[in-house]
């Protein structure tokens, strides 16, 4: 898929899919304020800049040394 292709923002049910977590918990990271929603009329839409934010924010899954 070309960037110009890529949607700028999701429904909730296909933001959570393209992140690969849970409906309920990404509206859980909506509610916590670490991924931000808008809406426009009933819709509500995140932002897919939102979403690489989020997951940039995450901790790497590298260990420490012991």
């Amino acid at each position: 898929m070309h960037l110009e292709e890529m949607p700028l923002a999701y429904p909730p049910k296909q933001a959570a899919r393209s992140i690969g977590i849970g409906l309920t918990a990404l509206y859980a990271e909506i509610g916590a304020g670490r991924i931000k929603a808008r809406k426009y009329g009933r819709r509500t839409l995140i932002a897919a800049h939102d979403l690489k934010t989020w997951l940039d924010a995450l901790p790497s899954g590298e260990r420490k040394a012991a």
